[in-house]
């Protein structure tokens, strides 16, 4: 009974005054709970250091929301260039943009050296572009996790997007 509620509930539409509903904020308590869960398992297997750490966060971080946003991509494309500075002038990088965090992902998880640069300019921009939002005050639809929990452009999109910015300068400078 619980799971067709919250299934029906869960396909409903949102006005943006209606998002941010509770259990939308559970839900992505939830997804960032079981991120950090499963990077410290992943960390535990393999005797990981804190810089191990931290990479596997990155990568786990965004292969699932990457994951999420391929479940819905033209919704999240309708969202993302509600208020990203790239997709706004050009729709195929909305597009490609859950590709680049796969990509990411895979980089966090090989060690590959364009990881911390890339994730540096690119989530950089995208904290440009929810920081303009949020000064001008727009009422826009959080794309972060593609259109599965529904949620209004906040100042937590944007502390994700410096967060990752700046585990990325940590892990590019070696301070840890």
């Amino acid at each position: 009974m619980k799971a067709s509620y919250l299934r029906s509930f869960r396909n409903q539409t949102y006005s943006h005054e209606s998002m941010g509903s509770l259990v939308d904020y559970v839900l992505l308590a939830c997804v960032l709970m079981s991120v950090l869960l499963v990077s410290l398992l992943l960390g535990l297997t393999r005797n990981l250091q804190p810089e191990g750490y931290m990479r596997m966060f990155m990568g786990v971080f965004f292969l699932t929301f990457a994951g999420f946003k391929f479940l819905d991509l033209k919704g999240f494309v309708s969202a993302f260039s509600g208020y990203d500075i790239i997709a706004k002038k050009d729709i195929r990088y909305a597009y490609a943009y859950p590709v680049i965090e796969l990509v990411l992902a895979a980089a966090y998880f090989f060690h590959w050296p364009f990881a911390n640069p890339a994730t540096i300019v690119i989530l950089a921009i995208g904290g440009i572009g929810v920081f303009q939002e949020l000064l001008r005050g727009n009422k826009v639809r959080c794309a972060c996790l593609g259109t599965f929990i529904k949620l209004p452009l906040t100042t937590i999109s944007l502390v994700e997007d410096l967060m990752m910015v700046a585990m990325a300068v940590i892990l590019a400078w070696g301070k840890i």
